[in-house]
């Protein structure tokens, strides 16, 4: 749960939202389903416009995602984004909204230049410093094109996956069930190698 302050904060970053979204959350047995329910509960405090649904769909660990309201999500989270992802969480929730920093014009029309459809996921760890700029960076993207979903997987949630995936660092941004990259990227090679991967 955030603190007064906490909220405090995230009602000033907040404030100046112009569309609704909606933090859709699916059921979990898991441990931690709480300790998310929570989190998201707090958020939604902090502006009107915000709302969290439940949704009936079971999932084994914590999973939710963001979206504008009435349209189809393309940020999604498995596990409870604490730590250095907490910011990935309000920051994604301003990209939708066409809020934080921007890339210049040029940038922008080469990420809806990608050829969709693109799905990724980005491995990541809650205590990694380099993984919030990679799912930062990704989250940007699919808030920019019309056919890129992204998804933020803590691997604490995920060691099977990682196992089978042969991960051996993060964050790892993975494709088709294939490593496409690890480690620390800078956003314009990172766009590269998507260029790379998806075409344009």
């Amino acid at each position: 749960m955030l603190d007064h302050g906490m909220i405090e904060q995230l009602e000033s970053v907040f404030a100046g939202l112009e569309r609704d979204f909606t933090l859709s959350v699916n059921s979990s047995p898991h441990s931690d389903q709480e300790s998310l329910l929570q989190l998201l509960q707090s958020l939604t405090q902090s502006s009107p416009r915000m709302q969290m649904e439940l949704l009936s769909e079971i999932k084994s660990t914590p999973y939710f995602s963001v979206s504008k309201k009435g349209a189809t999500a393309k940020i999604h989270f498995r596990g409870v984004p604490g730590g250095h992802e907490f910011s990935s969480l309000v920051l994604s929730i301003l990209y939708s909204d066409g809020k934080g920093k921007q890339p210049d014009s040029g940038i922008i029309q080469r990420i809806r230049n990608l050829k969709g459809p693109i799905r990724l996921k980005t491995y990541a760890s809650l205590s990694c410093e380099n993984c919030p700029d990679v799912v930062q960076a990704l989250n940007l993207m699919a808030s920019l094109h019309e056919d890129f979903q992204h998804e933020m997987i803590d691997g604490a949630h995920a060691q099977d996956e990682i196992s089978q995936l042969g991960i051996q660092s993060v964050p790892s941004i993975v494709h088709d069930q294939k490593v496409i990259h690890a480690g620390r990227i800078q956003f314009i090679d990172l766009l590269d190698l998507l260029e790379k991967t998806f075409g344009q």
